[in-house]
């Protein structure tokens, strides 16, 4: 078969998206070598290993939007079996079977954090005002999206496949003695987030402020991502009386985000909603104990090795905090039980899924 898939988020691999559709293709040129793949890259260069039955093939548009571009580059490759979007969009014309990729069902369950109505959203109804009737199958990450998309979207069951993400077990691991860093602020308590007010950073910021001072004055609160672009979480730091004891990284590489992992005290996950929870898998995989939240996909990723919690209930995050930071055996616990948990997902059994459902579906 000729499958394409539409890398536009591959401008972006520091949110899940793009993390998602960088591994998924670099997994497929290595479980797959019989279908022949087209990967409709944006812009830039790649840094993917050649292989005899993958393409990757830069599309430029004079009109570089998403919207315009999700349309038109399919149409330069001709002909195709199966067209992959792995995100949520659709296409207006298709020459082929379509497969989507919807990572959760956000914008339903929280629609007064979704964008508010604009030229982009107008577009994408005018090109598939009904995109269920476009969309052959839809890949999902987690059982909790499975449900949440039949339940909300009127789904049905055997139109929606799971595939769970993975984690990169080479790139993410326990530091060793020739890795350790020192960071002037250890030890701290650590947090990977985006702006996203579900994600709940101002409540781990005032759960941090109400630490028993004798804990809370030893530690440092990280975050690591955009959100220092954020006044109102940076205001937020500044009422509490903790600008002293926290540190915004902004966007950190790879490389430094699993130094992070590895040297916290504790990673601390207060999500509302989860499609998967990618940050929650690389930080067991680093051995660094997780605290989480017991909502929507995060239970199902986490599994029994990190400690849950209502992440609107403010003590209870206080009093899981104080635990890890002072119960040394319950910390390494959790860091050994997190990695075991960790093993159980991987890229390449992402792939070979994805793969598995091209056939399935490609054939049907």
């Amino acid at each position: 078969m000729k499958i394409v898939i539409s890398a536009w988020h591959l401008k972006n691999r520091n949110v899940g998206i793009g993390r998602y559709t960088y591994h998924l293709i670099e997994n497929l040129a290595r479980v797959d070598h019989v279908n022949q793949y087209e990967i409709l890259i944006p812009a830039g260069s790649h840094d993917f290993q050649p292989s005899p039955n993958v393409r990757y093939r830069l599309i430029r548009l004079p009109v570089f939007k998403r919207r315009v571009w999700e349309q038109l580059a399919p149409l330069v490759v001709g002909n195709y079996d199966l067209l992959h979007f792995p995100y949520d969009s659709c296409i207006g014309m298709k020459r082929g079977k379509f497969v989507v990729t919807l990572h959760d069902a956000k914008p339903i369950l929280f629609p007064s954090e979704s964008s508010r109505r604009n030229w982009k959203q107008t577009l994408k109804d005018m090109i598939a005002p009904n995109p269920l009737e476009k969309i052959d199958h839809i890949v999902t990450v987690s059982e909790c999206s499975r449900r949440d998309l039949m339940e909300e979207m009127g789904i049905p069951e055997d139109r929606i496949t799971v595939i769970h993400q993975g984690v990169d077990l080479e790139k993410f691991s326990p530091s060793t003695a020739s890795s350790v860093k020192r960071f002037e602020f250890t030890p701290y308590v650590l947090c990977v987030a985006g702006t996203d007010p579900t994600k709940n950073v101002r409540s781990l910021i005032e759960a941090f402020s109400k630490l028993p001072p004798e804990i809370r004055n030893q530690h440092h609160l990280v975050l690591v991502g955009d959100v220092q672009k954020n006044k109102a979480l940076q205001q937020c730091v500044e009422e509490h009386g903790i600008a002293d004891h926290t540190v915004f990284t902004g966007v950190v590489s790879d490389t430094q985000l699993a130094e992070f992992y590895q040297h916290a005290s504790v990673f601390v996950f207060p999500s509302l909603y989860e499609g998967f929870g990618l940050p929650v898998l690389e930080a067991m995989a680093c051995g660094c104990p997780v605290i989480t939240s017991n909502t929507s996909s995060l239970p199902e990723v986490v599994g029994g090795a990190g400690m849950l919690v209502n992440p609107r209930d403010r003590e209870e995050l206080i009093e899981a905090m104080t635990k890890v930071l002072t119960d040394t055996v319950l910390a390494g616990s959790l860091c050994k039980s997190g990695r075991e948990q960790a093993k159980k997902f991987s890229w390449e059994q992402t792939a070979r899924k994805t793969a598995d459902l091209y056939e399935r579906i490609g054939h049907a």
